[in-house]
């Protein structure tokens, strides 16, 4: 019965994609995105099969426990009603009778704790929330994170495509198509909810700046919630650049000038906020970094990698940032030998230099100029930076990157030759519509 529940939810879907006003653009085929979301579909059963065959025990996947932790928060539904909604809204949820719940879920209660949101909650929220129409089926549960993923990922390729018009389809495929984004993006993981959050806090954002309403301040405020709840840094790895973009839009003038100092700027406010939050944002990175190096070695983790130590705070931070940024970029590499996850994380790694390379050969230095690709390269280097100090473990650097990598893509394209990628654009378009 679950399975005729998942193909009519499927249809529903691909039906709400046809439909819907959200997922038209010009130039855009409906048939092409449709393509796309049973490519996600077609990934998520590849997670599962992954999780399921290929890491072992099944207690040591995060992605069937926090649908397991889903169903035992769900079960509290018919327990006692109220400590399910305490649960859920978090209204309430550090109530010390709550812990009989917490006590027998997997992932719910982290070891360590940064004064940061739990990212583990929202996930399990979410599986929680869909246990209410799934009666218990995994692969609805993965269709559903995919559809998320998948909304934020056009969401992205929306916030760009009236500036990259005549690249329309090469803008389609940087957005949805690397490996990474498309792996780990499809299923029940944080990564889909995420790219849901980041993409739809990316579009309304974009369309605040260009039309302020109260729609678009309502889609910022929640994706913005949304990513506080999740993953944190990924939200600062942005705010410097959409700082910078809403001073650059008001007064356009000197605009590199006003993107640098309010880089600056926040750089000197989040060194300052110890004092007002007495939380010290460049202490947390440093401990999340050891913490994540004292785990990993307990446990012999075989993509383990060894990483700079970070020992006295932001002078230890600047001077690794470099290499940092590198090991995010470039490893894994083909050239190391690992797992079979590894070795197509290696490939994908040197598909993004070939991809780099040919970014030059049809680069236009003038195209440089514009404060999308600085906001662009922002990003991708302040959160390069923060992965690569904290994560000493290959397949976690896999995972943790995929935000990141639809705007290299991008960046690519935005600096690249209009003239000389058009032709090819429009060859895509037609072997697309020919299919």
């Amino acid at each position: 019965m679950s399975w005729i529940l998942y193909f009519i939810y499927l249809l529903l879907l691909i039906w709400a994609i046809q439909k819907s006003r959200f997922f038209e653009s010009p130039g855009i085929n409906k048939k092409w995105l449709v393509a796309l979301f049973m490519a996600k579909i077609a990934g998520g059963f590849a997670l599962f099969f992954i999780y399921s065959y290929y890491y072992s025990p099944r207690s040591a996947c995060d992605i069937f426990n926090y649908f397991d932790d889903g169903l035992i928060i769900h079960n509290v539904l018919f327990q006692n009603p109220t400590d399910y909604l305490k649960i859920m809204t978090g209204i309430g949820a550090s109530s010390p009778d709550l812990m009989q719940y917490y006590d027998t879920c997997n992932f719910w209660l982290k070891k360590f704790d940064y004064g940061l949101p739990n990212d583990n909650h929202i996930v399990i929220r979410a599986n929680a929330l869909m246990c209410l129409v799934s009666m218990g089926n995994f692969h609805i549960h993965n269709m559903f994170f995919a559809f998320l993923s998948f909304v934020g990922l056009w969401g992205i390729y929306k916030s760009f495509a009236k500036q990259l018009v005549q690249k329309r389809v090469l803008l389609l495929i940087a957005v949805f198509c690397f490996p990474s984004v498309w792996l780990w993006t499809s299923g029940a993981l944080k990564e889909s909810i995420l790219t849901f959050a980041f993409g739809l806090f990316v579009y309304n954002f974009r369309n605040m700046l260009a039309k302020p309403g109260a729609g678009n301040v309502i889609g910022s405020a929640v994706c913005v919630f949304l990513l506080m709840q999740s993953k944190f840094y990924v939200l600062m790895a942005a705010l410097p650049s959409l700082a910078a973009m809403v001073w650059i839009r008001r007064k356009p003038k000197h605009a590199f000038v006003k993107f640098l100092t309010m880089h600056a700027g926040i750089f000197v406010a989040a060194w300052l906020s110890k004092f007002v939050t007495q939380i010290d944002l460049f202490e947390v990175i440093c401990n999340k970094q050891h913490d994540f190096i004292m785990m990993v070695q307990g446990m012999q983790v075989g993509s383990y990698i060894d990483i700079p130590v970070l020992d006295n705070g932001l002078r230890s931070i600047i001077a690794n940032a470099p290499r940092a940024f590198a090991t995010a970029l470039l490893r894994p590499s083909v050239l190391e030998h690992g797992s079979a996850m590894m070795v197509l994380a290696g490939v994908e790694n040197l598909l993004i230099l070939c991809v780099l390379a040919a970014g030059l050969f049809y680069l236009k230095p003038r195209n440089l100029a514009q404060p999308d690709v600085w906001c662009c390269l922002s990003f991708i280097t302040i959160l390069f930076v923060l992965i690569g100090l904290t994560t000493p473990v290959l397949g976690a650097l896999v995972r943790y990157k995929v935000p990141a990598l639809p705007f290299v893509g991008i960046v690519i394209l935005a600096a690249a030759s209009n003239e000389r990628l058009q032709p090819i654009d429009k060859w895509l378009e037609q072997r697309l519509n020919g299919v």
